[in-house]
Formats: C-alpha cells, sequence, structure tokens
C-alpha cells in the first residue's frame, strides 16, 4: 500500500536589504557625495583664483611694458616731473598724434597717476600732443593736444628763474598734473564717456606710489629711493634720475582677499 507523503520544500527569505543596510548605505553615499563636494569646491576655487592671479600679472605686464616704452621716449631735452601727489609727468621727442584727434606734433607730454570715477580706481594716463596752434606757448589744454612745441621747451625751461615770466615749465607741468578727466564714468554708459577712457590704462589699481633714486645707497647696501615733489631740466642734465620706481596694487574684486594685497613694482632707467 502505497502512502503518500508531505514534501514540503524548505522556505527562505526574500532577497534584499533591510532597513540597517539600507540606513548604512545612505550614510556611506551622503559622505561619499559630500567629500566628493567639497573637493569640487575647493577646486572651483583654486581654479578661480589662478585665473585671476593670471589676469592681475597679465595686467601689470602690460602696465610694466607701456610705462618702460613711454621711458624709452624720455628726452632730457624737455623736463620729468614728479609731483607731490604722486603725479608723474614727462616730455618726449619725436613725432607724435593724437586717438580721438587728427593732432600730430613735434613731441608729447604724458601723466601718469591715479584716479577715481564712479567709485572705481584707475590708472590715469594721458598724452598730450605737442601741438602749437597760436603765437605763443601756454600750458593750455584741449583735447588731446597742449599748446607748445617740443621746441618751446628749452626756452620755457630758461625762463623758470624769471618771475615775471607767465609760462613756465613748472606752470606747465602742475597744469598737466591737475588737468583731471571730466564727464568720466566707469563704465561708461554712453559714446562721448567711451571717448574719454583714452585716458584709462587700467582699472581696479590703488596705492599708487612714485619714487626716484640718484643711483646713492644706503647703509644696508640698498639704493635710497626718494620722495616727494621735484622737477628736472635740460639745463642741468647730470642731476636727473639715475631710475624712477613705480609701485602700485591692482584689486580686481573677483580676486580672493588674500590676494588683492600683491603689489607690484615697475623700474625704469631715465635717458638711457
Amino acid at each position: 500500500m502505497t502512502g503518500i507523503h508531505d514534501n514540503p520544500r524548505s522556505t527562505r527569505p526574500a532577497a534584499g536589504m533591510t532597513l540597517v543596510e539600507m540606513l548604512v548605505a545612505i550614510s556611506v553615499l551622503a559622505v561619499m557625495i559630500l567629500a566628493v563636494s567639497s573637493i569640487l569646491v575647493q577646486t572651483q576655487r583654486f581654479i578661480s583664483a589662478a585665473q585671476a592671479s593670471r589676469r592681475s600679472h597679465a595686467m601689470a605686464f602690460t602696465i610694466a611694458r607701456i610705462i618702460r616704452r613711454d621711458f624709452r621716449r624720455i628726452s632730457k631735452d624737455g623736463f620729468l616731473y614728479i609731483s607731490s601727489g604722486n603725479r608723474l609727468v614727462f616730455s618726449t621727442a619725436g613725432p607724435a598724434s593724437g586717438i580721438n584727434e587728427s593732432t600730430s606734433g613735434d613731441g608729447s607730454i604724458i601723466c601718469y597717476g591715479q584716479q577715481s570715477a564712479s567709485g572705481i580706481k584707475y590708472l590715469w594716463r594721458p598724452e598730450y600732443i605737442c601741438s602749437c596752434t597760436t603765437g605763443a606757448p601756454s600750458p593750455d589744454i584741449n583735447g588731446e593736444r597742449v599748446n607748445v612745441n617740443f621746441s618751446k621747451l628749452q626756452l620755457l625751461a630758461a625762463q623758470n628763474a624769471d618771475a615775471n615770466s607767465p609760462f613756465t615749465l613748472q606752470t606747465l607741468a602742475n597744469t598737466v598734473a591737475s588737468t583731471t578727466p571730466t564727464g568720466l564714468q566707469l563704465p561708461p554708459a554712453n559714446a562721448t564717456q567711451l571717448k574719454n577712457l583714452w585716458q584709462v590704462l587700467v582699472t581696479n589699481i590703488d596705492n599708487f606710489q612714485v619714487s626716484w633714486t640718484d643711483g646713492t645707497k644706503g647703509t644696508d647696501g640698498n639704493l635710497k629711493w626718494l620722495t616727494g615733489p621735484m622737477l628736472w631740466t635740460h639745463e642741468n642734465q647730470t642731476n636727473w634720475p639715475r631710475a624712477v620706481r613705480i609701485t602700485f596694487f591692482i584689486k580686481d574684486p573677483s580676486m580672493p582677499k588674500e590676494l588683492r594685497g600683491t603689489a607690484y613694482e615697475v623700474i625704469c632707467t631715465v635717458g638711457q
């Protein structure tokens, strides 16, 4: 007699994760995501800082190149002036032409200084073409033109000691150093304001300083750099400075604060 016997199969739990395992996995994943996010943020900050630093160095290199180019054009037959307000004014010899005007002359007068407009500090660099359009030279500035020929500068230097002379090199230098641009807005909002940008070399600059040396050294063996107002003319070319030093900061708002304190220095020999 054959009997029928039950042969039940062994039961297993359904495949899957327990609640505890799931919580552990989520926690590990969250930690990994936070770690990767932190690395990405730090990497992005590093890249941004590197890009801002590169822009700053490139800007400083451009400024230095323009300053050195201008200094190579200085003629000791003219003048060099450093004002008390850290304005640098000097004359250059040779054919010169304007940017916005059909003005040409036998030299130019260049000025460097720090200005501000619309709350933005910028490096001011006007270049006035020496072009005398009247019978007598004068310190009058009209657009990009100053009413004097370079050939007249030597005569003006000879009049510096004459109290009755209405126009001297000191008067000319003071006029150029104090003729600040009017109607300038940064950034420009119209064509007129855009035209004024010919006087702006670069923005986001601060602490522009000018000093000079005659080549003497201090007790530490380093060059002595002097400051303060000084005028050199062709009448005594032997007392001209050996070099002029210009220092400034570039403070790009996009740069990290720790990088905004980088000082740049440009040293140029004079008349060489």
